[in-house]
């Protein structure tokens, strides 16, 4: 699936009213950034994805133009079971990560597993100027 493809199926996916519920719980992202796809509806996605060459490209594509996108950029990048190849992707994304549920949402599986190679990066994160990669070096 291009990326293309993807941000079709978003659209395909969603629920305007769940959109409209949405943009008043994200103060940060602008209404109209927000398709209003269901988290189980993005988790399924991501999971009919990871893997596919689509999805690569998918992740490159950054910044992404809509929040459901960005949601689906962290729920490409949790199952990741590589931790060199996870925390490259991360650090790729945590720029572009604009709101507290985008941040919430990451929450990479390779990370749990060695939170020894991890904690560098977190202090190096905690220090940043950027709201959300703070919050996320926290969350971490």
């Amino acid at each position: 699936m291009t990326g293309e493809e993807i941000t079709a199926e978003l659209f395909r996916l969603q629920d305007r009213e769940y959109g409209i519920f949405q943009a008043k719980l994200i103060p940060t992202v602008r209404a109209e950034r927000i398709i209003g796809v269901r988290t189980p509806a993005l988790r399924s996605l991501a999971k009919r994805l990871y893997g596919d060459p689509g999805a690569e490209e998918f992740l490159a594509a950054l910044p992404h133009r809509y929040f459901d996108e960005d949601q689906l950029h962290a729920f490409l990048i949790s199952p990741e079971k590589d931790f060199d190849r996870c925390i490259a992707r991360t650090e790729e994304f945590l720029p572009y990560i604009d709101n507290w549920a985008t941040c919430d949402q990451l929450s990479p599986k390779a990370f749990k597993k060695a939170p020894e190679r991890l904690l560098p990066h977190i202090r190096t994160w905690i220090k940043s100027d950027r709201t959300y990669t703070v919050r996320f070096a926290i969350g971490s």
